[in-house]
């Protein structure tokens, strides 16, 4: 068997991402964290299958052994299973961030189902509309979705970059870690598919560089996931939620959140008036 230095230099990044997300595996069991991140958790186990089980199929593939093809079928499996779960990531970072805030969960929660609808019809029109054999079908559908999936990751990117400190999230805050890392791989890629597009015959190269930035954002979610671990006594709210509060309230009167939660944000909302209506009052005693 005879490879090249970027092939060599591709086996060693793809076990170095293994190894990484078998930590960030570990300091989620270890931290008991598991069930707050767990389609994360899924999310990082189903990588590191798709991995170990990409590398079998491309030395069975480089040896030229037979039974290659029942591999690709499990890995191009495996890899719509990733980009569901991906997917499901984002939901699950956004319900994690904005979980006071039942009405616009709710809301949200509309919006990732009919996006989701979405994707799955402009995956069965493209795949409809593509000519060729069913494996030329899927490969193009399959490209749809990943890349309408990476605007998504960079909008959500935008979102918690924007109102940051409206949902008082430090950056080392595991969500928007996690919001961060999807949204940083997200427009690498799409940039890199342009650039393929372009220069084809640095394929190769362009593959590396996307697994560096990958491995990237595995080392900095291992560690603001450590880092939460240590820190997570440390919480604080501050007084300007009450922009979001006031949204929730406006969902909640449109049907979406519950009533208990409606109540309890209109309190918090109703008590900073009630505040300064006293300092008023006796502002006015002093005065006479």
């Amino acid at each position: 068997m005879h490879l090249s230095l970027i092939q060599w230099t591709s086996v060693g990044l793809a076990l170095l991402s293994t190894l990484i997300a078998a930590a960030i595996v570990g300091i989620l069991i270890r931290s008991k964290r598991s069930s707050e991140f767990r389609l994360f958790l899924g999310y990082s186990v189903t990588y590191i299958a798709i991995v170990v089980i990409g590398l079998v199929a491309f030395f069975l593939t480089s040896c030229q052994i037979t039974g290659c093809e029942q591999y690709m079928y499990v890995l191009q499996v495996l890899s719509f299973v990733f980009m569901a779960l991906e997917f499901a990531v984002m939901y699950e970072i956004f319900v994690n961030a904005m979980r006071s805030y039942s009405a616009l969960v709710d809301l949200g929660k509309m919006l990732f189902t009919w996006a989701t609808a979405f994707l799955f019809i402009a995956a069965a029109i493209t795949a409809f509309a593509t000519s060729g054999p069913q494996s030329s079908r899927l490969v193009a559908a399959y490209a749809v979705v990943e890349r309408s999936m990476r605007l998504m990751e960079c909008g959500l990117l935008m979102l918690f970059f924007f109102f940051e400190k409206r949902l008082a999230l430090p950056w080392r805050n595991p969500n928007v870690s996690i919001a961060l890392g999807l949204g940083a791989t997200a427009s690498v890629d799409l940039m890199l598919s342009y650039l393929k597009g372009r220069f084809p015959e640095q394929i190769p190269v362009f593959d590396l560089v996307n697994s560096s930035v990958y491995i990237g954002v595995l080392c900095f979610w291992c560690y603001s996931l450590a880092a939460a671990r240590v820190g997570a006594k440390s919480t604080a709210v501050p007084a300007n939620r009450l922009v979001l509060q006031r949204w929730n309230e406006a969902m909640t009167a449109y049907g979406y959140g519950s009533s208990a939660s409606a109540s309890a944000s209109n309190v918090e909302s109703f008590l900073p008036g009630i505040e300064r209506t006293v300092d008023r009052v006796l502002a006015r005693k002093a005065m006479h």
